[in-house]
């Protein structure tokens, strides 16, 4: 069974997606499930896949999108995670 973070970075690849935030449900909880992840509820599987994109090395932070939280009542800053390998080189 890969890890979170594998079953995130193989997804993304598949289906062509640039970045992985928490407005993208679908990334988020199909790379839980093929993870074999056992939380029940979707928002606890969209922050575990997040966290797990956060603490991997594959990953890394490309920014913020601002949108609401999970309650819908206020307007948040959203971490933006992109894959390492797709970053360009740094000079």
């Amino acid at each position: 069974m890969p890890t979170i973070a594998e079953a995130l970075r193989a997804e993304m690849l598949r289906t062509g997606a640039a970045d992985v935030w928490a407005g993208d449900p679908d990334l988020c909880l199909s790379a839980y499930e093929n993870a074999g992840g056992s939380l029940a509820h979707p928002l606890n599987r969209i922050k575990a896949t997040i966290d797990a994109a956060r603490r991997s090395p594959l990953f890394v932070r490309s920014g913020y999108i601002r949108a609401c939280d999970s309650s819908g009542t206020r307007e948040i800053l959203h971490p933006c995670f992109t894959l390492k390998e797709l970053q360009p080189p740094q000079k």
